[in-house]
């Protein structure tokens, strides 16, 4: 199938994708950026008549992640927290804290995968970036969700420790004071 088919057909695809999830677009704000600059990706090959969109179509997505994740640590809550707040909607200022370093790290891994995925695209051949954006990428990302959920569990750890800690400090302090 040639380029051009191809990508009209998955533009097709992705505005019907759009046009199913309008309605929760306001609660996942980094969907209408992903799908603009995959829709990019794939109106380039359309045009060109060429797989390259097809193959810069995770370094869209990549970016627009990066984007999105990087405007919502300047402009809080950060996406790691709103997702936090469906499970505890109030969640105590070290816990935001840490969502605001969780959410520097995946900036730093959306610019280096989006890195890579740029190389794969423009100077490997079709079987590496298939390999590296079908396969490895996802093995990635699960491994840092993965790897945060660890660390999450220990930092939670940390705090349920230190206010056991404070409550036991807070209760001989006040058996004291009645004594």
């Amino acid at each position: 199938m040639s380029p051009f088919w191809l990508g009209l057909g998955l533009l097709v695809l992705l505005l019907s994708r759009l046009m199913m999830l309008r309605g929760v677009l306001n609660k996942m704000p980094w969907l209408l950026p992903a799908t603009a600059l995959g829709g990019l990706a794939i109106v380039t090959s359309l045009f060109t008549d060429s797989d390259i969109g097809f193959k810069l179509y995770p370094l869209m997505v990549n970016f627009a992640m990066l984007a999105v994740f990087a405007y919502s640590y300047l402009k809080p809550p950060t996406v790691i927290e709103t997702f936090a707040r469906l499970q505890d909607p109030d969640l105590p200022e070290h816990a935001v804290n840490y969502t605001r370093k969780v959410t520097l790290v995946w900036c730093g891994f959306f610019i280096i995968n989006a890195s890579i995925s740029l190389y794969t695209a423009l100077y490997s051949s079709f079987k590496v970036w298939t390999i590296y954006n079908g396969f490895i990428a996802y093995i990635l990302i699960g491994s840092l969700c993965a790897i945060e959920f660890v660390i999450r569990l220990f930092v939670q750890r940390k705090y349920a420790n230190n206010s056991d800690v404070i409550s036991a400090n807070t209760s001989i302090e006040t058996t004291q004071k009645e004594d």
